[in-house]
């Protein structure tokens, strides 16, 4: 039997006159804050359990909660969803397949920035959002890349055309990047024309964070081996907290992002002399 959605849940998903809203937006919205206020009481929640609690159709329950998770507000498991945890990450496997477009844009836009130049020694640091941007380096001049990361290696390997040197250092879980004190090593050894890393969460005040500490040290290490620093970061890495201070805004030259951060970010950013980049409006 098809679950179909009310009829009085369309209506009320309509915008009032003149609201500017697309339809759809004010429903969604309401219903992702009620499933976020129903997790934070029950821990744990499955679709039909929302799907009957809210009235609506299953298949509008798994588009809110990857919604949800895509903004990092909480993991889906099998059947359904659990909160995250304070400084918790999304699986990496989850991370690359969430917001893709919105990653590859910001790569784009990175490239577009970095003024490269043949034979350069760049890092390319781990994360979701260095993926698509290593794939385009790949296609681009002849470089000498170093990174701590399993996949960014083969992506930047893919043409045959480049050095590409893979860190030593200990696995970290599923994140497909190396740290520790081999990492370190192989980082501490060599001065980088450019660095270009992402970020777990970037806040205002104390600037980028990390989940782990290795990860964070790396970033210190790579800031005092690099002529310049860039930093790729989708934007609901803005406002996220995380464990570990890893570096001062001040400490990178550019923040590649794939939304115009708010009014304050960009303040921020001017004030220490950061330059914020994002795709231009079509």
């Amino acid at each position: 039997m098809t679950n179909f959605e009310p009829q009085n849940a369309v209506a009320n998903e309509m915008p009032a006159a003149g609201s500017g809203e697309p339809a759809g937006t004010i429903l969604a919205a309401s219903r992702q804050r009620q499933i976020l206020d129903l997790l934070a009481e029950r821990q744990e929640i499955q679709v039909g359990t929302l799907s009957s609690e809210l009235q609506v159709s299953v298949e509008t329950i798994r588009r809110d909660l990857r919604m949800l998770e895509e903004a990092g507000k909480l993991k889906r498991v099998h059947g359904g969803a659990v909160l995250l945890r304070p400084n918790e990450e999304l699986p990496y496997s989850t991370r690359i397949e969430s917001l893709q477009g919105e990653k590859e844009r910001i790569a784009q836009t990175c490239l577009d920035h970095l003024d490269l130049r043949e034979d350069q020694l760049v890092f390319i640091g781990g994360g979701s959002t260095t993926l698509p941007l290593a794939r385009m380096l790949a296609r681009g001049p002849r470089m000498r890349f170093v990174t701590n990361t399993i996949d960014v290696a083969y992506a930047l390997a893919a043409t045959g055309q480049h050095e590409v040197v893979l860190t030593g250092g200990r696995l970290l879980g599923d994140h497909e990047l190396l740290a520790g004190y081999d990492t370190l090593n192989a980082v501490t050894r060599r001065l980088f024309d450019l660095v270009v890393t992402g970020t777990n969460a970037v806040d205002a005040k104390l600037g980028f964070l990390e989940y782990e500490e290795p990860e964070a040290r790396l970033h210190e290490a790579l800031a005092q081996h690099s002529r310049r620093y860039v930093i790729v970061a989708d934007h609901t890495k803005f406002g996220r907290s995380a464990s570990y201070a890893a570096l001062p805004l001040s400490a990178v030259e550019m923040v590649v992002t794939d939304l115009a951060p708010t009014p304050e970010y960009q303040d921020v950013f001017e004030k220490a002399g950061v330059r914020a980049q994002w795709p231009a409006l079509a």
